[in-house]
């Protein structure tokens, strides 16, 4: 009896513990999981939540609304993330711009002044910004008795490039701009040479254009921690500088326009093989691209539709360099390129442009360096930094050339930062056209601000809007600054006559002679060093391991150039279907 007692009693003992240990495996399967999958969900929503405040790329904020909304501070050392590619912006909304509330910083006493030393400027001033006016149609008519074909948009913008500026005709620019919004693409191809993805695009009437994809939103701002010459290019800062440009009345910026592509149909099924095979399907199952260049063309850095739908920049390439020449300058106030030397001597020597740039011959006479000047306004007020060299047309002979306003991929990238060296040329040669004067004179005080007029044009592109709105309180920013260094500069004139004119001429430098070639005098050669061992401005770099196709040498040693057959009339100038893009940024 007892015997039985004890085994019973040592079973119902072991059956407890068991029951116990059996509980507490169960308890903890169970505790530990919802745990973790609490702490989780959590986590995943801070860190939704701390994108969203810190992108909050929808919303256009101006920068100083968007101040106001830093929901999440920056941990010690926190760098800034790359920005998930967005969408394409279809069907959107216009804006009213009396919506934004863009605060315009005006000076009356400022204006006062400067207005007080514009009275002072004889009338005649205004009538001769560019002496003598011909179109490349007509001068090569008077010249070669040629004839410049105008079948096309693309035929007739080349007829109308000027000798004073790339057009003049806002209806024929439009049509021209429509055309590269809707036509077909029938080929699309990898553009040679360049840092970043361009592609060129053949339409179904044989024209071309390059197309840069977009990349960043809207509101993307440069990480600080970049170099100027390391930045990504923006395709949105293409267009809007076209428009700025033209509103400035300069119109010697490329046309360029935006347009949402379907990256299966309209890219790759009519893509080269070379660009073809790049192609590929992201894990979120979006059509991705890498493309070949110098930079950013791998699969970290690769450019994805949504799911394939990519937004993108189309900008008409000039005439080729056989039919119509180019000059590829190199700007005196060009920067290092060089991550140890940092500041160039121009940076450094407010007295650089008396003692120097005034005594090179190609800016010693007529309106190159009021022409640098326009250009690095234009400069300032978009935030372009990367401003190295020029190109110049060589067709017209003895008629002075400007500067084309091309290369401003990099711009519109910090809305709270105003780089004063861009406008190094005015501060320091003091120099200004009267018509480049009136016009930022009017936008300065007019009820229709600078930024307004800029939002209206941009309004018409189909990718609108084309800028975060904060890039509005920016331009009046740096507008004003720009007037109070007019003013500067206005002070320390003892006739005003000297710093407002259309031409400026060194008496102490012999005038050039007709045809004689000055382009090689602005190397420098303090610049050899910086040369040695950094980044260059159009300097190549190896690509990465996964582009080193085995077969790229073989293939485009095979691949056929794009060249479609031309119709040669009698007495008529052959204008190529294919024509050489802007310079590689």
């Amino acid at each position: 009896m007892q015997k039985g007692l004890r085994f019973y009693a040592r079973r119902a003992f072991w059956l407890i513990c068991l029951f116990f240990i059996c509980s507490m495996f169960y308890m903890a399967s169970r505790h530990g999981p919802e745990t973790n999958e609490i702490g989780l969900k959590d986590q995943d929503e801070m860190l939704i939540a701390e994108y969203k405040a810190r992108q909050d790329w929808r919303k256009f904020r101006p920068a100083d609304q968007q101040q106001n909304h830093n929901l999440v501070e920056n941990r010690p050392g926190e760098q800034l993330s790359f920005q998930p590619q967005v969408p394409p912006n279809i069907n959107s909304k216009s804006v009213r711009f009396s919506d934004l509330n863009i605060v315009r910083k005006v000076d009356k006493v400022l204006a006062s002044k400067i207005r007080n030393y514009m009275v002072q400027l004889p009338h005649k001033l205004d009538e001769g910004g560019c002496m003598k006016n011909t179109t490349l149609a007509k001068y090569w008519l008077e010249t070669h008795r040629r004839v410049v074909p105008v079948e096309d948009s693309w035929e007739r913008f080349y007829a109308g490039i000027s000798s004073c500026e790339l057009y003049n005709d806002d209806r024929l620019v439009d049509k021209l701009l429509s055309d590269m919004s809707k036509l077909r693409i029938k080929h699309t191809a990898i553009m040679e040479g360049g840092t970043q993805v361009k592609l060129v695009l053949t339409f179904e009437n044989d024209k071309q254009a390059v197309f840069k994809p977009m990349r960043f939103g809207r509101d993307y701002e440069t990480d600080p921690n970049h170099f100027y010459f390391g930045d990504f290019e923006r395709h949105n800062a293409e267009i809007a500088t076209f428009h700025l440009d033209k509103i400035l009345g300069y119109r010697r910026a490329v046309p360029t326009v935006g347009r949402v592509v379907n990256m299966t149909s309209e890219l790759m099924e009519v893509a080269e093989r070379r660009l073809r095979k790049t192609f590929f399907i992201s894990p979120a199952k979006n059509r991705c691209f890498v493309s070949k260049c110098d930079y950013y063309c791998d699969t970290t850095h690769a450019i994805c539709g949504s799911p394939d739908l990519k937004e993108g920049s189309v900008q008409v390439f000039l005439p080729d360099d056989t039919s119509v020449p180019r000059k590829h300058n190199k700007s005196p106030y060009r920067r290092t390129y060089s991550k140890k030397n940092q500041l160039a001597d121009w940076q450094e020597d407010m007295d650089y442009c008396e003692r120097k740039v005034k005594h090179m011959r190609q800016y010693a006479h007529g309106r190159r360096l009021l022409d640098l000047i326009d250009l690095h306004l234009m400069d300032y007020l978009i935030g372009n930094q990367d401003r190295h060299h020029y190109e110049t047309f060589d067709v017209f002979g003895d008629i002075p050339a400007y500067a084309i306003h091309l290369d401003n991929g990099r711009s519109f990238g910090k809305t709270n930062f105003d780089d004063a060296d861009i406008l190094m040329p005015l501060r320091q040669c003091c120099l200004i056209k009267p018509k480049t004067l009136s016009t930022l004179f009017e936008y300065y005080t007019a009820d229709k601000g600078l930024s307004e007029t800029l939002h209206e044009s941009l309004s018409k592109d189909p990718a609108f809007p084309i800028l975060a709105f904060k890039h509005y309180t920016a331009l009046e920013r740096r507008l004003h600054k720009m007037m109070v260094y007019i003013l500067e500069c206005m002070d320390k004139q003892s006739d005003i006559t000297n710093m407002v004119r259309n031409e400026f001429h060194n008496p102490s430098v012999p005038a050039p002679i007709p045809g004689e070639n000055l382009e090689s005098e602005d190397e420098d050669e303090d610049d050899t060093a910086n040369q040695q061992n950094e980044v260059q401005p159009n300097q190549k770099q190896p690509a990465p391991p996964e582009q080193q196709q085995p077969d790229d040498k073989e293939e485009e040693n095979a691949r056929n150039v794009l060249k479609p057959p031309l119709r040669q009339k009698k007495d008529e100038v052959q204008m190529p279907a294919i024509i050489q893009p802007p310079p590689a940024a």
